[in-house]
């Protein structure tokens, strides 16, 4: 018997996987709502010896004690999950087959906010990560490149799932600029593992 896919997805010689339709578009705007919701908060991070607020809002739900660091300079600890994150949490599992432990929401109110080029290779993921990225809201462009060569362009729908496959940190790094024109706000939210270093 021949399996139905519902999520086709658009396979690129970059190590992620994108599916611009894994949310019909109720699902993503019942989603999108209940994001708002959240717990946000803007962090400050330091960064050139400065301390400066994060140009975004951030939150983070998920399994409890799994704190989450990130520049060496700011902790974010998870909320417990609500249900609509868990079921989509379960959901991207079931498609993906890689097993999440927190979510870090990012909210870009406008093109101001944005995120710089980086990688995440945080050691409480452990060792080459898959780190499944929802998009909400507005349109915003999202750009990878090998370390060293050139960015590839992704303009992230709403209810998309974007995964950076397990080696993506490691070999590339992304990020979504800043734009002086007008975008509507956005939510990201990034479903992530999680391990104890401490053991």
């Amino acid at each position: 018997m021949t399996q139905l896919n519902l999520f086709p997805e658009l396979i690129t010689p970059l190590p992620v996987t994108y599916y611009p339709n894994f949310l019909n578009i109720q699902e993503a705007n019942e989603l999108y709502q209940h994001c708002l919701d959240l717990r946000w908060q803007q962090n400050q991070i330091k960064m050139l010896g400065k301390i400066m607020p994060v140009p975004r809002l951030e939150c983070i739900y998920g399994d409890e004690g799994c704190n989450y660091l990130y520049s060496n300079s700011v902790l974010l600890e998870p909320l417990p999950w609500t249900e609509k994150l868990a079921q989509i949490r379960d959901k991207i599992t079931a498609l993906t087959g890689h097993n999440f432990r927190i979510v870090i929401g990012n909210q870009y109110r406008d093109g101001q906010d944005s995120i710089g080029w980086h990688a995440d290779k945080e050691p409480s993921m452990g060792v080459d990560p898959a780190i499944a990225s929802v998009s909400l809201g507005g349109v915003r462009k999202f750009q990878i490149k090998p370390i060293g060569g050139s960015a590839t362009d992704y303009w992230l729908e709403h209810g998309s799932l974007l995964l950076m496959l397990p080696g993506c940190q490691s070999t590339h790094i992304h990020q979504v600029p800043k734009t002086n024109k007008f975008v509507s706000p956005r939510v990201n939210l990034t479903f992530r593992p999680y391990v104890d270093n401490t053991v």
